[in-house]
């Protein structure tokens, strides 16, 4: 029996964010295991994913970057199937803490301006995100 392919929808949304967070993980190298347990934690730490096995959401988000075939520009367009303002905003905003936490690097710089893109941040708020983030992490 032939597998049929799955659309974004099919994805859902809480896919779409955990895909958002392993880009930033992927963009400047091979996701490291603690990068992956540090997306796991983020990820148990929103409402959307308390109570659910965050493995099949992982899961899924592999299949999902997989479908982009090595382009960033297609892997960040899935971010624009999030139609949740909210959830729009916590992908930004988890997407900026992975990229501070391990020290902002040019490529995750580039990816980040796609990233508010493809989710229609307001510049002024990613600035505002960006205030409080860096501030978090600045030593």
């Amino acid at each position: 029996m032939a597998q049929q392919a799955e659309t974004a929808e099919e994805f859902g949304e809480k896919t779409i964010m955990v895909h958002a967070m392993m880009l930033m993980c992927y963009i400047d190298q091979k996701m490291a295991p603690q990068e992956l347990a540090t997306i796991e934690s983020y990820a148990k730490a929103l409402p959307e994913f308390y109570g659910r096995n965050f493995q099949d959401y992982y899961e899924a988000a592999k299949r999902l970057a997989s479908r982009a075939d090595g382009s960033i520009d297609c892997a960040v367009g899935a971010l624009s199937d999030i139609k949740s303002e909210i959830l729009r905003r916590r992908t930004y905003y988890c997407a900026l803490e992975l990229a501070f936490a391990d020290g902002l690097v040019e490529a995750e710089e580039k990816l980040l301006v796609t990233v508010r893109e493809a989710l229609g941040i307001p510049p002024e708020l990613a600035d505002d995100m960006r205030r409080v983030i860096g501030m978090k992490f600045s030593v």
